[in-house]
């Protein structure tokens, strides 16, 4: 990769997903105009399309691998950044924005127009080449969530959201519905809407037909109109659209991008209801003040501030909104007419949540003009919490009614209940899982395996939406009767119930392999700082400086850190290798990968021994780095551990040319510390 790649690069993260768009919904969108605006603005010499044309391998099964290969070495410096493929993904939002009728393609030819951005070839680049750009897609949106919304609340759908027909290219089209006219404008509709008394947010259903009644659409630019004109892609729009209104405060402008948007959220603890609010962004300030004599002050080192200066939650303060502002920051709640609460793991209590969540308890409440809306989704997919409670609470807003604790059994029947009810809870979808993945239980060590859980307390499993409700999930391998359940209800499987045996374990849904290991105890040295000074002997200090072992501690003359110094002692391993291997390697505990190549023949050999000795092996020293030595012979590999500890190949080297390595090797043993070596590699391959 050249200096351009990496340009446009940190041009498309600055611009769409930049600090400025904490807790803002972000689009990817990029279609020609954007992307002239981009060079220019930014200086880049290079277009777009040719910068990242010219770092495809055409002809080849995977012509995206550069871009891959590059993506992870980027990935190595900075865990946290925004994965760098963007450039690649971009052309294929600007390949959406050009998905029109013309007189060579149908408008529902979306490859002829990626492959000739591309590569000014209509048939270089086919759907049977696309699957790594759908793969990329669905890698961005993860990255999106687990940063909280700081770089965006994420726009991109799950899988499951995608129609049957457009599984692969559809996380591209999403992007390029609404253009920054589209979203300028919304909020237009959205005051229009709301001041006929309607309940507030609409779902995006409602809003589209409210769209073609009112004959707006003409408001909209074509590739919206284009979209609002297909069945199978409606939903996704309608999807879209429902989360701007979500996220709208009833301002005549969206929250403009560059100010932070604080979420005020309903607090319930000890029978009271009270404000509190949550920052989507990577740099908290421990007290902000806004006008009108609103403060907030952060809650410990959590994202959630204690709210002072605003009325109490009440029918009137949820119905209409609020909104505060500061210095760059917009404290906001839109109206709503329906509020879920759920237990929040940080502040330990019952607070308000973007979504349903499957096997969790709730507490919903609804005011009067949706309260049929909600009967009848709890109606249709509750377990519990059907009824209202009819007792006089003094925190529930006058005429709102009250329904706990409200549990949702099954996933899959909740989602399809949300879709038929749509009204006031339209948009309390479950939230989004884009792959397989942990969550909760009970961590022994985390600073020595953050995959190490105590027996008993192993965490559960998140499926995700793509195959949900649909495949084997294996356990170790094996299928698990006590799994299926939950399964079928598309909820988190939990694992503390199989009783798993101290160990490695493995989880496998679809193709993916996530692992974790479990203990009864694990014994976790403390760490004592390497401390520098000198020895004292008979009340005599020794005359130069060394390293001092503990014990030597208490009568030693101290007072210097030495904490990054090493033991210039440390033992050196020595070990034969064959010369007859036709390859020898040397994976490292830290991701670090040696070939070693067999050293020539020394000339005194046949000088002064008698008898010339049968070349067969040769000497390998390993001074202070432990791993496997891998040796193959006859197309079989065999192996051997030097000092082997816990692999982490993530800390150093090239962990990707690692795990091929060790994956390649993964017959070479049978020894658990090589099953390990094994299993971290599979981790890094996902």
């Amino acid at each position: 990769m050249d200096d351009s790649y990496q340009a446009w690069q940190d041009v498309l993260a600055e611009e769409f997903f930049g600090r400025q768009h904490a807790g803002h919904p972000t689009l990817f969108y990029v279609d020609d105009d954007v992307e002239q605006e981009l060079r220019h603005g930014y200086g880049l010499e290079e277009p777009l399309a040719v910068c990242v044309g010219r770092f495809l391998r055409l002809g080849t099964a995977e012509p995206y691998s550069a871009l891959e290969d590059y993506r992870w070495r980027q990935r190595q410096q900075d865990k946290d950044g925004v994965p760098a493929f963007l450039p690649l993904l971009a052309c294929s939002v600007v390949a959406a924005s050009r998905m029109v009728n013309d007189r060579n393609h149908r408008a529902t030819a979306y490859h002829v127009r990626f492959s000739e951005l591309l590569t000014s070839d209509a048939k270089q680049l086919g759907s049977q080449h696309y699957e790594p750009v759908s793969r990329m897609w669905q890698v961005l949106a993860s990255w999106q969530h687990s940063r909280y919304g700081a770089r965006g609340l994420c726009t991109i759908p799950a899988p499951a959201d995608l129609p049957s027909n457009r599984s692969m290219i559809g996380f591209a089209q999403s992007q390029a519905l609404l253009s920054g006219a589209d979203r300028s404008f919304m909020p237009k509709l959205f005051r229009s809407l709301r001041e006929y008394g309607t309940t507030w947010p609409l779902p995006g259903d409602t809003l589209l037909a409210q769209i073609e009644i009112r004959a707006m659409e003409q408001h909209f630019s074509k590739g919206f109109r284009n979209a609002l004109q297909e069945e199978e892609f409606r939903p996704l729009l309608a999807r879209l659209i429902g989360n701007y209104a979500a996220a709208w405060d009833g301002s005549d402008e969206l929250v403009p991008t560059g100010a932070v948007r604080a979420e005020l959220l309903v607090r319930l603890d000890a029978g009271r209801l009270s404000w509190v609010a949550r920052l989507r962004t990577v740099e908290p300030q421990p007290r902000i003040e806004l006008d009108r004599g609103v403060v907030l002050e952060q809650l410990g080192d959590t994202a959630y501030y204690e709210v002072t200066g605003l009325p109490a939650p009440s029918a009137d303060t949820l119905s209409r909104g609020l909104r505060r502002t500061g210095e760059n920051l917009v404290l906001s709640r839109p109206s709503a007419s329906v509020l879920v609460l759920a237990r929040d793991d940080v502040l330990g209590v019952w607070a308000a949540t973007d979504g349903f969540r499957p096997g969790e308890a709730h507490v919903v409440l609804a005011a009067p003009t949706a309260q049929r809306d909600v009967q009848r989704l709890l109606d249709k997919a509750a377990t519990t919490g059907r009824s209202a409670d009819t007792g006089k609470l003094a925190w529930v807003p006058q005429g709102w009614s009250l329904h706990r604790p409200v549990t949702f059994d099954n996933a899959l029947t909740l989602r399809r209940a949300l879709t038929e009810v749509q009204g006031a809870v339209g948009l309390l979808q479950p939230p989004a899982q884009f792959k397989l993945r942990l969550e909760g239980g009970l961590k022994l060590a985390p600073a020595l395996d953050p995959h190490l859980y105590l027996r008993g307390g192993e965490p559960q499993v998140v499926l995700p939406d793509a195959t949900e409700g649909t495949g084997t999930l294996l356990i170790d391998g094996k299928e698990r009767p006590e799994t299926k359940k939950a399964i079928a209800a598309g909820r988190s499987v939990p694992l503390a119930v199989l009783r798993l045996a101290p160990g490695r374990h493995t989880v496998t849904y679809a193709g993916a392999e996530i692992g974790f290991a479990t203990a009864d105890e694990v014994v976790v040295e403390p760490r004592l700082p390497k401390a520098c000074g000198f020895t004292v002997t008979d009340g005599k200090a020794s005359p130069s400086p060394s390293l001092l072992a503990e014990h030597i501690l208490p009568t030693a003359i101290t007072g210097a850190d030495c904490t990054g110094a090493t033991d210039q002692d440390m033992a050196t391993v020595m070990e034969l290798c064959r010369r007859d291997a036709d390859e020898v390697l040397f994976a490292a505990a830290d991701g670090r990968l040696w070939t070693f190549q067999t050293p020539e023949q020394p000339d005194w050999w046949t000088e002064r021994l008698p008898d010339t000795p049968a070349p067969l092996r040769f000497e390998a020293d390993f001074h202070g780095v432990g791993g496997w030595l891998l040796e193959r012979r006859s197309g079989r590999w065999h192996g051997r551990p030097v000092n082997p500890g816990t692999p982490k190949p993530k800390s150093a080297g090239k962990p990707r040319a690692w795990a091929r390595a060790v994956l390649s090797a993964q017959q070479a043993s049978d020894a658990p510390s090589w099953a390990e070596y094994v299993q971290a590699a599979k981790e890094l391959e996902r």
